[in-house]
């Protein structure tokens, strides 16, 4: 397993997790924009070019099995901050990818002088959520039927981690 920053020679592949992760979610987790090349171009170029974002991938036997994405900004009032979204290929080793993944972030924020973390995610995901509180991350709110999804109301759960 390797855990690297990504590089624009990782377009497809990483275009090709971005749409297995969607086609095997509930959510429409990229509604925004469409998933295609020129898309996924100028995401990773304009991370490439910002030092207040970052992508770092996981691969395994040549394929990119996951991603954590980190973004950041350059206000003043908030740039010791980074959001923090990941995405991992459903396998027998999803937790150690996601641990690996969330250590390789920690370290970049640390590096990168970000002082808090941050990410919402859905209240129904508890193995994720019990990954990201295992490294640190603490609960900071929760927002009542934030979500709709297969005709539900869903709550979505705030969590914080600090770099010291």
């Amino acid at each position: 397993m390797e855990i690297r920053a990504i590089e624009m020679r990782d377009i497809e592949q990483f275009l090709n997790l971005l749409v297995t992760l969607e086609e095997n979610s509930k959510d429409d987790l990229y509604e925004d924009q469409p998933l295609n090349i020129s898309n996924t171009e100028t995401l990773l170029s304009s991370v490439l070019q910002n030092a207040k974002r970052q992508i770092f991938v996981a691969r395994d036997n040549q394929r990119i099995v996951g991603y954590i994405s980190l973004a950041g900004n350059h206000n003043e009032m908030t740039a010791h901050r980074a959001t923090v979204s990941l995405g991992v290929l459903q396998t027998d080793q999803q937790n150690s990818i996601g641990r690996n993944l969330l250590n390789a972030a920690i370290h970049w924020a640390e590096e990168n002088r970000i002082h808090r973390l941050e990410l919402s995610i859905r209240d129904d995901f508890a193995e994720e959520i019990e990954l990201y509180k295992a490294l640190g991350f603490k609960k900071e709110g929760e927002r009542v039927d934030a979500l709709f999804i297969d005709g539900k109301y869903r709550n979505e759960i705030y969590l914080y981690r600090l770099i010291n």
